[in-house]
């Protein structure tokens, strides 16, 4: 027979069939395959249990594990610590496997974090309370949005990096577990274009002289009196009411505003796309440029 390390359930069938007194030592033994030795020594020691067993002590004590954790759970920049960083930190004579092995077994997972864009709380308060006021849209309302925006196509953009995290596997959202996306700075064009369901409209680059951004005139211009204009009158032969949704850049406002109200134009009241804190960078500033 194979040996192995028999499990409780087959060691208590094996006292079970012992405790009959009827049936032989062999006959128990072909009957749950485990070997006679094994099955008389069952019926000795009268228990399922197997006999504690010394082994080489863990290299990691509980005590490191619950340090490093803490450690690790402290804030944003200690969820990327690397292995190596975690083995120099705590002067851990141990191989980097056994660090990861030792967090895996604790539940914290090396994951790539999530990039998502930047929200404040109050952003995060109108998109819970657009989501709720929304929730129940059917495909029929949401067909007569016209979704359009506008993104900046650049060369020479820095390569983004994957950062790797220390989370569980339920702090996939954690705050501290999110890359929260910055546009990348860069050389290129601005590009508009807008669709609904079942219907592909115009898109189009911005004719911008050389340094010059993209403001309300020139979106007013180029995009809303044009393009977007003529898309949103077709969709009149197919949809009773179309609504046009534009996010909330500087761009969509001012100028734009009555230029829409003249037009009868219903848009969409769209909750805030990202608000960088003072002094980052802010969606729709420094990229909304044509460059050489």
């Amino acid at each position: 027979m194979k040996r192995h390390e028999w499990s409780e359930t087959e060691r208590g069938m094996a006292l079970g069939l012992c405790a009959s007194e009827r049936i032989p030592l062999r006959e128990i033994s072909n009957i749950i395959h485990i070997p006679k030795s094994t099955v008389y020594n069952i019926e000795q020691r009268q228990t399922g249990i197997s006999k504690p067993r010394t082994g080489r002590p863990k290299k990691l004590s509980a005590g490191d594990i619950r340090q490093i954790i803490r450690y690790i759970r402290a804030s944003k920049s200690t969820r990327r610590v690397s292995l190596a960083g975690l083995k120099k930190l705590f002067q851990l004579d141990v191989h980097e496997n056994t660090i990861h092995n030792a967090l895996s077994e604790a539940g914290y997972l090396h994951r790539i974090a999530r990039r998502r864009p930047y929200l404040n709380k109050r952003d995060r308060k109108h998109r819970l309370k657009f989501a709720k006021e929304h929730k129940d849209w059917t495909v029929e309302d949401w067909a007569r949005i016209l979704f359009c925006d506008e993104m900046s196509v650049q060369l020479f953009m820095e390569r983004r990096t994957r950062d790797y995290v220390w989370r569980k596997a339920n702090e996939e959202f954690h705050p501290d577990c999110i890359n929260y996306q910055k546009r990348p700075l860069g050389v290129g064009l601005m590009f508009w274009g807008v669709f609904r369901k079942g219907k592909m409209g115009p898109g189009i680059f911005f004719n911008l002289a050389k340094g010059e951004t993209v403001n309300s005139t020139i979106y007013r211009d180029q995009i809303l009196l044009g393009p977007l204009q003529q898309f949103w009158e077709e969709s009149f032969e197919e949809i009773q009411m179309p609504i046009v949704m534009e996010d909330n850049a500087p761009v969509h406002k001012k100028v734009c505003i009555p230029a829409r109200e003249s037009l009868g134009m219903v848009t969409l009241e769209w909750p805030p796309n990202q608000r960088w804190p003072r002094g980052e960078t802010r969606r729709g500033e420094a990229s909304w440029s044509r460059g050489e």
